[in-house]
């Protein structure tokens, strides 16, 4: 897939700007191997998401996530959940706070301090018990094993597609794993900062690749989302250099990955995770990347961890380009479709289109679903017709398929 006019604007701007982007011939490299540091990051990613369900979370270090002071369930509890998670972190404060007291007599310490107190024997950090009873490094972990499961049943109408995107654009397919992270390919997905999606695009990053607007928000549709999400990727890695900080980036800004390798000197993410403190830089960005290996791990080894799950079918459809603006309900009623099955294929449209109060632009790409090849011909035919259209078939399979 070409990278859009305005994305190659961007790259051109990195040129100028004195940044040599890192070579095409790489881009495609994908590599497991992680840095030994961040190997218990991964690790605490493939627990939470197989091993804890939304009714249960840890509290641990935020900088040392292998350190896991308590785990809580909240279904076998009649307390507050925001509650007991608040009285746990002051609880562990406190002990936190005794051991550092008392670290030079461990003998004295009670079962929980002598616990902590072992558990941080390898670190090497002064004063290591009074950092680590500092609110941020005392963090809560919600488990995420129903998402991920959810999810991975979704995943089943994209994933292939999806791959095929990005195998277009020259980019590991691994990288199709990301909205495990970011969704759990929850297609109604808005986060709190106006981020929408599977991919959780931000109006503002969107717009560089993709039509939002009052009747089409392309984030909400899975593949013109995915790729959108492949042009992004492949600047971040032009500009940084490396997949662990090209995904980074996709979390907390190219900008701002690039002022972190200044910094500190170097482009390797584990040594930007302990010597990097930008005030934005925080959990959730530092962690993305071994979360998204966690994701991967998990949805490759799916039945080691889960059993046999069942997804959902591929989604079968094929696309036609309006040549006009069209309005839904005479083509909904004109060639017998079905209204939900056209909402559930096009969730880039906007409501107002399906309330008949605003009719499909000119350019949109209409997914009908694909029942069998002969009925698509028909269509086809009739839509060439009476619509000057234009019609092509993503299956790659021998379905009619006319120019873009």
């Amino acid at each position: 897939m070409p990278i859009s006019k305005r994305a190659c604007w961007l790259l051109f701007g990195l040129c100028i700007a004195g940044v040599e982007p890192a070579g095409w011939a790489d881009i495609s490299k994908w590599s497991f191997s992680i840095p030994p540091q961040l190997k218990k990051n991964v690790d605490f990613w493939i627990q939470i998401n197989s091993q804890y369900s939304i009714h249960q979370g840890l509290v641990h270090d935020s900088e040392n996530v292998d350190h896991i002071y308590a785990v809580l369930d909240f279904g076998k509890s009649k307390k507050n959940s925001a509650r007991m998670i608040n009285q746990e972190k002051a609880k562990w404060k406190r002990v936190l706070l005794s051991v550092q007291r008392k670290q030079a007599t461990p003998e004295k310490m009670n079962s929980d301090e002598k616990r902590v107190f072992e558990m941080f024997k390898d670190t090497e950090e002064p004063n290591k018990f009074l950092n680590a009873a500092h609110r941020k490094r005392l963090r809560f972990q919600l488990g995420q094993r129903d998402q991920f499961l959810s999810g991975l049943a979704q995943s089943g109408k994209y994933l292939r597609k999806m791959e095929e995107v990005f195998k277009k654009a020259g980019l590991p397919v691994e990288l199709t794993r990301l909205p495990f992270v970011e969704s759990s390919f929850n297609l109604k997905a808005r986060s709190k900062v106006g981020a929408s999606g599977i991919w959780q695009f931000m109006k503002s990053t969107a717009r560089l690749f993709l039509r939002v607007d009052e009747l089409v928000d392309e984030r909400n549709d899975p593949l013109r989302a995915s790729e959108a999400a492949a042009q992004l990727l492949a600047l971040n890695y032009q500009s940084l250099g490396n997949w662990p900080l090209a995904v980074t980036a996709y979390n907390h800004g190219r900008k701002g990955m690039m002022r972190a390798v200044r910094r500190v000197g170097s482009d390797q993410l584990g040594e930007l995770m302990e010597g990097y403190g930008g005030r934005s830089f925080g959990f959730a960005s530092s962690n993305f990347f071994p979360e998204l290996v966690a994701m991967v791990e998990l949805e490759k080894n799916a039945s080691k961890y889960f059993g046999e799950v069942e997804r959902a079918p591929e989604s079968t459809f094929y696309e036609v380009t309006l040549s006009r603006e069209t309005f839904l309900p005479t083509l909904v009623h004109e060639f017998g479709l079905d209204l939900q099955e056209v909402r559930e294929l096009n969730p880039g449209l906007a409501e107002a289109v399906f309330q008949k109060s605003a009719s499909i632009p000119a350019g949109y790409r209409l997914r009908i679903k694909r029942a069998s090849q002969d009925s698509e011909e028909i269509l086809t035919k009739k839509f060439m017709e009476k619509y000057d259209l234009v019609v092509k078939s993503p299956q790659g399979d021998g379905a009619p398929s006319l120019k873009m």
